[in-house]
C-alpha cells in the first residue's frame, strides 16, 4: 500500500512541476496584443467606468541582468515586445526589471488610479516619468523603504498617479527584489485599490488573531495531552505566524524593519520548513504511530529526513531551490492522509478528524501552491473580490490552515474526551482499589490480633511444659509419641507396625490413619525414616566402625538393605558418610 502511494504521490509531483513549465513559456513570450502598425509603447485609455475599475498593464520590458542601469541610461536600452497579459518574468537578486507603458486620460476630470501587484513581496519599486528626454522620479513603495518615505501607506505595494486629461504620457517602472517567479502588474482605481488594501488587511489581522487564539487554545488544552504533541503543536502554529507576520509584510508596517527579500525570504522559508517538520511530528504523536511496525516509523522518519533537507536547500537559495520545500508543502500531509486512513481502520477515535484536517490542508495548499506556480492572466475587475479570486493564493493559505486547525480541534476534542473517560475510570478502580486495601487491612489487623492471641496463649503453655509437647497440634502430639517409641525401640529388629500400635494403644488403621493426618506417611515409612536418621546420626557421632555395626544398631536386620535404603534418603552410601567423616577428623 505505501509503494503505491509513493507512485501515486510521485506522479502527483511530476504533474505541478510540469504545469510551471508551461506557465513559464507562456508568460516569457510576448501576447499576440499589438499590431505591427501600433505604436511602442502601448496606450493605456482610462475610461473611467465602474467596469474598468482594473486592467492589466500592457508594457515593455527590459531585464538588467546586473541590476545596475539607472534612470539615465535606461531611455537608450532594447526593451522587449509589449505583453498585454500583465505578466513578466521576476527578477532574481541581484536583478532589476523595467518596465515602459503609456497611460491616457481622455476624460474631461483628473483621475486618480494606482499602478500595483498582485503579488506581496518586492524590496523596492520606483515609478518615472519620461519628461523632455529624461526620467523625472514620480513616486516609491517597497520593503527596503521606510514607511515615511513612501508614497503610499497601504499594505499592498501600489504607486499614485493622478492623470490630468490630455496626451499620453510615458511611465518607467523599475522593480527590484521579489521571491514569486512571475510579477502580475496592473493599473487600478484609487477607490478599488483601497477596497483591495482593506481587504487585504483585514485577511491578515484577522488570520494571524485566529493563529494567536489557537496557539492560546492549545497552549490551555493541550496540557492534558502527551507532551510532545504540545511542544511540537506550539511550534506550528508559531511558524505559522511569523511565516505569514513576515511574508505579509508586517515587519516593515509596525516596526519599520527595512530588510531585503535577500535576507528575509531565506528566514520565511525556514519557518515553512520548520512548520511542516512540526505538522508530521505532531500527527505521528496523535496517531500513535510509535506503537506502529517499524515500516511506519520509517516512513516518518524518512519524510522528517527529506524535510529538512528541501527546507536547508530552500534557506540557501530560495530562488533557485526552493521548489522541492513548496512541494512537499503539499504532499506531506497527502502521505500523512494514508497514516490516517490506517488509524481509522484500526480503530483510532481521533482518524476521523486528523483526516479531515488533512485533507482540507492539502486542499487549501494546492490551490495556493497552484496559485503561486501558475499565476492568471488580469482580466477587468469592477469589486475587490474579484481582485481577490483573480490570485486566491492567500484565500488557499487560509484556507489550508484554517480548515486544518479547526479540524485538529475537533481531534483534540475526541483525545481529551477519550483522556477523561481513561480518567473516571481510573477513578472508578482507585477507589474499588481503595475500599479493597481497606478491607486487607482490616483482615491484616484481624490477623495480627489473632496472632498475638495465639502467641500468648504459646508462651502460657511453654511457662507450664518446658519440652514443649503440649502445645504443639494433636496430630503432631501422636507423631511424636511414635517416634519416641520406635526409638526406645530401635535395636529391636522385630518392632514394626503391630508393636508400634500395640505400644501406642491403637489399632494399626487408627494408626495408619493419624500418622498420615500427621505428615502424610504410613506406619512402615515412619519406622524406616526414624530408624534410617537414628542411623546417620550414629555415623556422625562416630560410635561404630562398620556399616553392619550401624545397621544392626538402628534395628536393620539386612546390611544390604541398610545400604540402599540409607542412599535412597541421604544421596549417598553410609559407607562414604563414615570415610568423609574419617577424613574430617
Amino acid at each position: 500500500m505505501i509503494r503505491t502511494y509513493v507512485i501515486v504521490c510521485v506522479l502527483l509531483v511530476l504533474s505541478i512541476i510540469a504545469v510551471p513549465a508551461g506557465a513559464e513559456e507562456r508568460s516569457g513570450q510576448a501576447l499576440a496584443c499589438l499590431t505591427p502598425e501600433d505604436a511602442s509603447p502601448v496606450v493605456h485609455r482610462l475610461s473611467g467606468t465602474s467596469d474598468d475599475q482594473m486592467q492589466a498593464l500592457r508594457a515593455e520590458a527590459f531585464l538588467d541582468p546586473t541590476g545596475t542601469v539607472g534612470p539615465d541610461s535606461i531611455l537608450s536600452q532594447s526593451f522587449y515586445p509589449p505583453n498585454c497579459s500583465g505578466l513578466f518574468d521576476a527578477p532574481v537578486p541581484s536583478q532589476a526589471l523595467w518596465l515602459r507603458f503609456s497611460i491616457a486620460n481622455p476624460s474631461a476630470e483628473e483621475q486618480d488610479v494606482f499602478v500595483t501587484f498582485i503579488e506581496k513581496i518586492f524590496d523596492e519599486v520606483v515609478l518615472f516619468e519620461e519628461q523632455d528626454g529624461t526620467l523625472v522620479e514620480m513616486s516609491r513603495a517597497g520593503r527596503v523603504i521606510r514607511p515615511e518615505d513612501t508614497d503610499s501607506a497601504a499594505i499592498r505595494t501600489g504607486l499614485p498617479l493622478a492623470l490630468q486629461p490630455g496626451d499620453p504620457r510615458v511611465f518607467y517602472l523599475r522593480i527590484t527584489g521579489t521571491f514569486e517567479p512571475t510579477i502580475t502588474a496592473a493599473i487600478m482605481s484609487a477607490d478599488l485599490f483601497s477596497d483591495w488594501t482593506t481587504v487585504t488587511l483585514l485577511m491578515t489581522v484577522l488570520f494571524l488573531a485566529y493563529v494567536a487564539t489557537i496557539a492560546l487554545l492549545s497552549l490551555i488544552v493541550f496540557r492534558q495531552i502527551d507532551r510532545r504533541f504540545y511542544q511540537y503543536y506550539a511550534l506550528y502554529l508559531l511558524c505559522l505566524f511569523m511565516f505569514t507576520f513576515i511574508y505579509d509584510g508586517w515587519l516593515n508596517e509596525l516596526f519599520d524593519v527595512t530588510l531585503p527579500a535577500v535576507t528575509l525570504t531565506p528566514i520565511t522559508e525556514g519557518f515553512a520548513g520548520l512548520g511542516i517538520l512540526a505538522n508530521v511530528q505532531y500527527c505521528r504523536v496523535l496517531l500513535n504511530v510509535d506503537a506502529d511496525p517499524r515500516s511506519w516509523r520509517r516512513l516518518f522518519q524518512s519524510l522528517s529526513a527529506v524535510i529538512v533537507v528541501v527546507t536547508a536547500l530552500a534557506v540557501m537559495d530560495p530562488w533557485h531551490l526552493a521548489m522541492p520545500l513548496h512541494l512537499i508543502y503539499f504532499v506531506s500531509p497527502l502521505i500523512l492522509l494514508v497514516v490516517a486512513i490506517h488509524k481509522i481502520r484500526a480503530g483510532l477515535p481521533q482518524a476521523w478528524p486528523i483526516a479531515g484536517s488533512l485533507i482540507a490542508l492539502s486542499g487549501g495548499l494546492f490551490v495556493a501552491v497552484y496559485a503561486f506556480l501558475v499565476p492568471v492572466d488580469i482580466t477587468l475587475a469592477n469589486s475587490v473580490f474579484d481582485v481577490v479570486l483573480a490570485r486566491p493564493l492567500s484565500l488557499g493559505y487560509i484556507a489550508a490552515i484554517v480548515g486544518e486547525t479547526l479540524f485538529m480541534m475537533l481531534a483534540i476534542s475526541v483525545v481529551v474526551r477519550s483522556m477523561q473517560a481513561e480518567r473516571r475510570s481510573a477513578v472508578v478502580e482507585l477507589a474499588a482499589l481503595g475500599r479493597h486495601i481497606k478491607y486487607i487491612e482490616e483482615q491484616r489487623t484481624q490477623t495480627e490480633r489473632t496472632t498475638m492471641a495465639r502467641l500468648e496463649a504459646l508462651e502460657a503453655a511453654l511457662a507450664d511444659d518446658p519440652d514443649g509437647k503440649q502445645h504443639l497440634p494433636i496430630n503432631r502430639q501422636f507423631l511424636e509419641r511414635a517416634t519416641e517409641s520406635i526409638l526406645d525401640n530401635v535395636a529391636d529388629q522385630s518392632f514394626g507396625v503391630e508393636k508400634l500400635a500395640a505400644s501406642l494403644a491403637v489399632s494399626q488403621k487408627t494408626l495408619g490413619r493419624r500418622l498420615k493426618e500427621a505428615n502424610g506417611q504410613s506406619p512402615a515409612s515412619v519406622i524406616r525414616s526414624v530408624r534410617l536418621n537414628f542411623a546417620r546420626n550414629l555415623i556422625l557421632l562416630d560410635q561404630y566402625n562398620t556399616v553392619a555395626e550401624i545397621a544392626h544398631a538402628a534395628g536393620f536386620s539386612s546390611v544390604s538393605n541398610f545400604a540402599k535404603l540409607y542412599r535412597q534418603e541421604f544421596g549417598e552410601p553410609p559407607s562414604k558418610s563414615i570415610s568423609m567423616l574419617r577424613n574430617i577428623q
